[in-house]
């Protein structure tokens, strides 16, 4: 009697440890179930593919950037019929710009005032006289791009103004420019901004972490 019941024993926590181990096993839905675990959280990928950061969703913005002073200026009056409210503000970035937009050295520093006078005639106010000693001292210096395809659609805006003697060219400098960031948004905002980011050469549209 002592052996069957031992035997009896044995095989119920046989049983028992069977129906503990298969409840462990992954099925056919987990990986559904640890989306959805994971549903307030979105992954921010950076330029170039690199992955960075998971960050928790009510923390991440759609950043539109960058923006010299006057073409912030004209990106909040073109973006203000999207009606955001306050979701939406300006911020500073940093951008490494590889290419600029200028208009080559000029014979003097009073030649390179008169030439910004007859670009401002021409409505271009955003530009820079390089007086730094060298190779670019009385440049005008017009746009600063993150790459080459930026710099030249800009350079077509410019001769559609009236700009002829502008050329674009090749020059890493780190600048500090603004953004506009949008908090909490939706996927519909994302394909408005984009369609209004057409209209503004050289910036980008990406999600990032709020600043």
């Amino acid at each position: 009697m002592r052996v069957v019941v031992a035997i009896l024993l044995v095989a119920n926590l046989a049983l028992a440890a069977w129906i503990f181990s298969d409840s462990q096993r992954p099925t056919d839905d987990a990986p559904l179930l640890q989306s959805q675990l994971n549903a307030d959280r979105i992954r921010i990928v950076r330029d170039g593919g690199e992955p960075a950061a998971v960050v928790p969703l009510a923390a991440a913005c759609i950043e539109w950037s960058p923006f010299p002073p006057d073409e912030l200026t004209r990106a909040r009056a073109a973006v203000a019929e999207l009606a955001f409210g306050e979701r939406l503000y300006p911020a500073p970035v940093s951008v490494t710009a590889g290419w600029w937009v200028f208009i080559p050295p000029q014979p003097s520093h009073d030649a390179a005032a008169r030439k910004v006078s007859e670009l401002r005639q021409l409505g271009i106010a955003d530009t820079f006289l390089v007086q730094e000693r060298g190779e670019w001292e009385n440049a005008i210096s017009l746009g600063i791009f993150r790459n080459e395809d930026g710099a030249r659609r800009f350079l077509d805006v410019l001769r559609g103004k009236g700009v002829r003697t502008a050329v674009s060219g090749a020059r890493a400098q780190q600048v500090r420019q603004s953004g506009l960031f949008l908090r909490q948004p939706a996927a519909t905002d994302a394909r408005s901004l984009a369609d209004l980011q057409s209209r503004f050469p050289g910036t980008t549209v990406r999600t990032v972490r709020c600043p």
